[in-house]
């Protein structure tokens, strides 16, 4: 009878420690959240004043009120080998691509939210507007790294302009407190 207990002592004691394995390991699996949070909205903002940086934009500036699909492991101009050789790390494309195709409202109005210099409208869809005379900036998600130094989006800056028109995925890293920006795929429109 002892033989039994320790057997089953043995076979508890395994069952349980590979569950709590298990946990471990989806706990540690970075996720997107299902709201934009305020650490999206700083990424944002950040890439927007670094994208205007030399030639603020002209017209009415808009941002869609949603963000967009965007899923690397399908986008054409975006493929695997580009995201590779940019070191972006795999588990980032697999978030976006895990979303599906899901849109998440943005809450752009909040003084909190988007904090760049220029003054915005939000906008549904692409204003009627003649080209050249606005730009209409649109996100998708952001995937962060685990340590959130890192990240993973793509962006559209549609105008029907030839200064802009295109869109494209962005790695993003943290350097000494402040994001850089390095373009990994481009499309135009």
């Amino acid at each position: 009878m002892t033989m039994k207990r320790s057997a089953l002592l043995f076979a508890t004691t395994s069952a349980v420690l590979a569950i709590s394995f298990f946990i471990l390991v989806l706990a540690r699996v970075a996720h997107i959240p299902s709201t934009i949070r305020d650490e999206e909205y700083g990424l944002y903002s950040d890439w927007t004043k670094s994208h205007f940086a030399k030639n603020p934009p002209q017209g009415q500036l808009y941002l869609l009120n949603r963000s967009f699909k965007f899923n690397p492991l399908e986008q054409s101009a975006c493929n695997p080998t580009n995201i590779e050789k940019a070191g972006v790390p795999k588990s980032l494309p697999r978030q976006l691509s895990d979303l599906g195709d899901a849109e998440y409202l943005f809450d752009i109005n909040s003084p909190t939210r988007m904090r760049i210099p220029w003054k915005y409208a939000s906008a549904e869809v692409s204003p009627n507007q003649p080209p050249g005379t606005f730009h209409l900036l649109a996100f998708s998600r952001v995937a962060f790294s685990r340590n959130h130094r890192e990240a993973f989006f793509a962006v559209s800056d549609a105008c029907a302009a030839a200064e802009c028109g295109r869109g494209g995925a962005v790695y993003a890293r943290m350097n000494q407190g402040a994001w850089t920006f390095q373009s990994v795929c481009t499309w135009v429109y």
